[in-house]
């Protein structure tokens, strides 16, 4: 346990120092159980942990219990930003605000997944539309992907209206109401930030379906 939590607190720290500092004096509760069994979810079948406020559940197994440390940004940001408005949109925050995906930066994954499968609008990232082909765990790390394009072209503050926007029917024109813009202006900024990823990346070693529309501002 004390390995455990001394891996902890540098990580504490350096998720916090990405909000400002904004949750320096709180705690974060683990609960480590052998019996937990997370809940279902829609934002990865693979997900063992569950996040009420700053209180996080996961499954105790090994001499070193591991966790997730987007389960760590949920509860921090739930400190710093209050309550999410999607539980979706929350995790993609938290995966965003860890800025890693399995060891690697956020950004050159998602361009290894584009690569692969070829360009997903923003619209399918919210819906899941039919036949999008797009498991739960590509979804949602183009999802914090996409997240990370609105904070770099949009700043912080993009994101937390993002964070705390009450959507019950995650797509385009909830998202776009949140941030007080068009679908043709949100989908030309994705398309635009994952562009220039992809142009400092080998070339991709099968034809990409990648779209040739990209929609220009007005």
């Amino acid at each position: 346990m004390t390995k455990f939590a001394s891996q902890r607190e540098p990580l504490f720290a350096s998720l916090d120092a990405k909000l400002n500092d904004a949750a320096s004096n709180a705690e974060i509760r683990i609960i480590l159980d052998p019996h937990f069994k997370a809940a279902g979810t829609t934002a990865s079948t693979t997900q063992v942990y569950e996040v009420t406020g700053r209180t996080i559940r996961t499954r105790l197994s090994g001499r070193v219990p591991e966790l997730d440390p987007a389960a760590d940004a949920e509860a921090l940001l739930h400190v710093a930003w209050g309550k999410p408005g999607n539980p979706l949109i929350a995790h993609w925050t938290a995966l965003w605000l860890v800025g890693q995906w399995q060891g690697q930066e956020l950004g050159m994954a998602a361009a290894e997944l584009e690569q692969r499968l070829g360009h997903k609008k923003v619209a399918n990232l919210l819906e899941q539309l039919p036949g999008a082909a797009t498991s739960p765990q590509d979804r949602a790390l183009l999802g914090a992907a996409w997240v990370s394009a609105i904070a770099e072209l949009g700043g912080g503050a993009e994101v937390r209206k993002l964070y705390s926007a009450k959507m019950t029917q995650l797509d385009v024109a909830e998202v776009t109401g949140a941030l007080g813009t068009t679908p043709t202006e949100l989908e030309r900024k994705w398309q635009m930030w994952m562009y220039s990823y992809l142009a400092g990346m080998p070339p991709a070693t099968h034809k990409m379906t990648m779209p040739m529309d990209m929609p220009m501002s007005k």
